[in-house]
């Protein structure tokens, strides 16, 4: 019921992100191979190329975003059931399929939803073969291997997916005949391939902003610890070299702008990320994107090497700030949010690509989220009241693994929890967990970690009262 009432039109939603994913896609198509601008990850525009190469459009897309999220609450639900044997189980599933964060993904065009979908499906994969015999656990392993690979295609952010699950799956699976190891070598060599040809990695940059992205990010994301260590300072005094000076004002500017905006961070990396001007002047003599990308790199590494307290600190605290607010009070508008300025945008790349649409195409009526996202105030208390859930469900799994019992559980758990640890590390490592977005594709998680701690205490309770 929860997911027939949930669904909304079919309308294309523009955000900040869409033009970036819509350009790569069109240059993709035309290339043959995954090729990205704006800094975007690869899997998200190949599955648009693909779309426009049958003839689908901006809606099509949309539409298979919402089978896909179907898809995966129904996959949850079902490893809910396997894993606890317990209606009281079902009940965080339902809320995640009630959760305004993932349904206004559904019609946005980023990849958000997608990655969310792959990455789930992934530790779903590896639940299930907890449940099941050695064959079909080979086949579970195999498929969660996969959809790793696919879930790193679609975002960075679960560039370390793979490898855990990977990890994980062999630990699980020990496959005792040559026709299981098989089906596990081959699923890995597939995941290989993936990632070589559709990740980040084989991803052709086609512009500068590409070029530079992730260099970039991590300096603009740890520029406290940059202008903190002289080291780093002597690195941006040697690249930037006549213009060193400027450079230290611009990036001190930078620093200084809208604070409080990311507390968790303690400053708002964007403006340094956006400030355009600041890759001419870190660039020096090469005066080119891959000479910017280069100096951003080093005095990145330089900083970090003279300040890895700052930089462990840093990673804790975004860790802990992630598990606190590990189920955010996100989508609580009423209606979806669109970038009215980037309408105009896609428009422009999709006639420029041979395909006409208008800006009125894109600017449908505004499409409402509904359910839980109706009741805002209550809503809040109920995501921070599931938060301290996860936290206590993972403080339970502690001393249950202290103490060597309930092994079914504990193994269980303990998948959910190195899989949602694997999801954020990065983020946490080289961005800010202050923007919520990066922590929505991983409530699910959260959602089965609190389905198998509520069938846990419900077993429990139930032993204490035949006792």
């Amino acid at each position: 019921m929860a997911i027939v009432v949930s669904f909304r039109p079919a309308v294309p939603v523009i955000w900040g992100d869409t033009p970036s994913f819509v350009e790569s896609a069109f240059r993709t198509l035309e290339a043959g191979w995954p090729t990205v601008a704006g800094g975007r990850d690869p899997g998200y525009p190949a599955l648009l190329a693909v779309t426009f190469a049958f003839g689908g459009e901006l809606g099509t897309v949309v539409h298979l975003q919402q089978a896909a999220w179907a898809i995966l609450m129904l996959a949850l639900a079902a490893t809910a059931q396997a894993a606890t044997r317990s209606a009281v189980g079902l009940v965080p599933i339902i809320l995640v399929a009630t959760y305004p964060g993932l349904l206004l993904f559904r019609n946005v065009l980023t990849a958000d939803l997608l990655f969310a979908v792959f990455l789930n499906l992934t530790m779903a994969g590896l639940l299930a073969a907890t449940c099941v015999g050695k064959t079909a656990q080979c086949c579970a392993v195999s498929a969660a291997v996969l959809c790793a690979a696919l879930a790193a295609s679609f975002r960075s952010q679960g560039i370390l997916v793979p490898i855990v699950a990977v990890l994980v799956g062999a630990s699980l699976a020990r496959p005792d005949t040559s026709a299981r190891l098989a089906v596990i070598v081959l699923s890995v060599a597939a995941a290989l391939g993936l990632l070589v040809a559709g990740s980040r990695f084989g991803a052709s940059n086609s512009d500068e902003a590409s070029v530079v992205f992730v260099p970039k990010t991590l300096f603009c994301n740890h520029l406290n610890i940059v202008l903190a260590s002289d080291a780093a300072r002597r690195e941006i005094v040697s690249a930037a070299g006549a213009r060193a000076d400027v450079t230290m004002a611009r990036l001190a500017g930078d620093f200084a702008a809208e604070p409080g905006r990311w507390p968790v961070l303690g400053f708002f990396g964007d403006a340094c990320f956006f400030d355009t001007a600041l890759d001419r002047d870190v660039a020096g003599n090469t005066g080119n994107a891959v000479g910017a990308a280069a100096a951003y790199r080093h005095i990145f590494l330089a900083a970090v090497r003279d300040r890895p307290l700052a930089y462990a600190r840093k990673f804790v605290r975004q860790m802990a700030y992630g598990a606190a607010v590990a189920w955010p009070p996100y989508g609580l508008d009423s209606a979806i949010p669109v970038s009215t300025d980037d309408v105009p945008h896609v428009s422009d790349i999709m006639t420029r690509h041979g395909r006409s649409v208008q800006p009125i195409d894109l600017q449908g009526g505004p499409v409402r989220i509904g359910l839980l996202s109706d009741l805002p105030g209550v809503s809040t208390h109920l995501y921070m009241a599931l938060s301290t859930a996860f936290v206590i469900a993972v403080i339970f799994w502690t001393v249950t693994a202290v103490r060597l019992r309930r092994r079914g559980f504990l193994t269980r758990a303990g998948i959910v929890i190195v899989m949602w640890t694997a999801s954020i590390v990065t983020a946490a490592g080289a961005h800010t967990l202050d923007v919520g977005r990066y922590l929505i594709p991983s409530v699910p998680m959260v959602g089965v970690m609190l389905s198998l701690f509520a069938g846990e205490l419900a077993e429990t309770i139930a032993c204490l009262r035949r006792g």
